[in-house]
């Protein structure tokens, strides 16, 4: 596997652990809500056995690795965050 690959593995987990979390945080009572925080699981136990084949698993597995990575991405969109009113 090439580095870019690599990459983008570590993306798409970190992706898919931000989507888990946030959805966990709203706590989404709605249909829509509930259904995309039950596909978002779905898709994360379907990446799992990828991302594990993809890099060294017990190292994300015992380390913070995701966490950090999805905490800078809160604190970059909370610190640039800008309302939207158009």
């Amino acid at each position: 596997m090439t580095k870019k690959q690599r990459v983008l593995c570590h993306k798409i987990a970190t992706l898919s652990n931000l989507l888990i979390m946030e959805l966990d945080e709203m706590k989404p009572t709605a249909e829509i809500g509930v259904n995309m925080h039950q596909k978002a699981k779905e898709f994360i136990g379907a990446l799992e056995p990828f991302i594990e084949a993809s890099f060294d698993s017990e190292q994300i597995r015992s380390g913070t690795y995701l966490i950090d990575l999805c905490h800078k991405v809160d604190t970059v969109i909370r610190k640039n965050y800008e309302q939207i009113t158009d």
